[in-house]
């Protein structure tokens, strides 16, 4: 590797190497290592810990589809909590529909929500200056557990490690989550690359279905994060991830006014459809019978293990 070369650490014995054209700039504090550079092919990016957090030519399709999905699919999101977000841009995408009221985000760094209104303003100067938007620097999670606020949507974009037994999104921060939702509202979590991370996929998945009656997951690609597709989590205890029916989400797409770059409502509904191996998972965290979940979970179990041309 040159000395412009930057790798991340994307499962054990995978990395992957960016050749950054210019370093923007490089931070360290006591919490994190900040990094700041010019890509050839994925624009400004951001590496927190060595992991992928802002790549400026591609952050559209995540972003889009973490908000739009479930915004469109509830149809009456006034207020938003963001755990995460470390670029801002996930804000800006929320902030795009004209009913929301508030958007409250809360990022444990300073130093990395200071970088990002700094080297990112090409997606998320648009929030930075909506009154609606308010960030506060703080531990997420700590947020979540003494806040007296409600939200009809609560958006959870925090970095997915490696495959963690223990994840980060444990079922005590979805329970918190819960009690922050108003009546009908419903959490989208980012779990991580369930082909790369299965075991950390499953677990949170499961923890998500000890707090919420409705759980499911839907899938995008991300051409910046390697290993297969991005996995979003639904939790809610009143909307479902197959409502509404297709005309009535395309016309709320219409009546929102603005375009995007990826989301669609035929995308949207697409997105749910999920391979084999990640229904099963899904399956097996949300099955009422042990024996079954069991049997699901063995064939996730083989998706973690390489599989050999003999």
């Amino acid at each position: 590797m040159t000395s412009n070369s930057f790798e991340q650490r994307v499962a054990p014995g995978v990395r992957l190497t960016f050749d950054a054209d210019r370093i923007v700039d490089r931070v360290k504090n006591a919490a994190h290592e900040t990094l700041v550079f010019e890509h050839a092919r994925f624009g400004r990016m951001m590496l927190i810990d060595g992991i992928v957090r802002s790549s400026s030519a591609d952050e559209f399709i995540l972003h889009e589809m973490m908000s739009h999905v479930p915004m469109l699919a509830h149809g009456r999101v006034e207020r938003v909590l963001i755990l995460g977000g470390a670029d801002g841009a996930l804000a800006e995408e929320v902030l795009k529909h004209r009913g929301v009221q508030t958007v409250v985000q809360v990022h444990a760094d300073h130093l990395t929500a200071k970088l990002a209104r700094l080297y990112f303003r090409s997606v998320n100067a648009a929030a930075f200056s909506d009154a609606r938007f308010q960030l506060y620097v703080t531990d997420p999670a700590k947020f979540l557990a003494s806040t007296d606020e409600r939200f009809d949507l609560i958006l959870v974009d925090l970095p997915v490690e490696g495959d963690a037994s223990v994840p980060a999104l444990s079922e005590g921060v979805f329970r918190n989550a819960r009690g922050c939702l108003k009546t009908g509202g419903l959490v989208i979590a980012r779990l991580g690359i369930p082909f790369l991370q299965p075991f950390t996929f499953f677990a949170q998945i499961q923890n998500l279905s000890a707090v919420f009656s409705t759980v499911s997951a839907y899938l995008v690609p991300v051409p910046s994060i390697f290993g297969g597709t991005v996995a979003i989590g639904w939790g809610s205890n009143a909307v479902s991830p197959d409502a509404p029916g297709h005309e009535t989400l395309a016309a709320r797409f219409v009546d929102a006014g603005f375009d995007t770059h990826y989301y669609t409502p035929e995308v949207h509904r697409a997105s749910f459809a999920l391979p084999r191996y990640i229904k099963d998972a899904v399956n097996a965290a949300t099955y009422p019978r042990e024996e079954d979940a069991i049997e699901l979970l063995s064939r996730v179990q083989a998706i973690a293990l390489p599989r050999r041309a003999w």
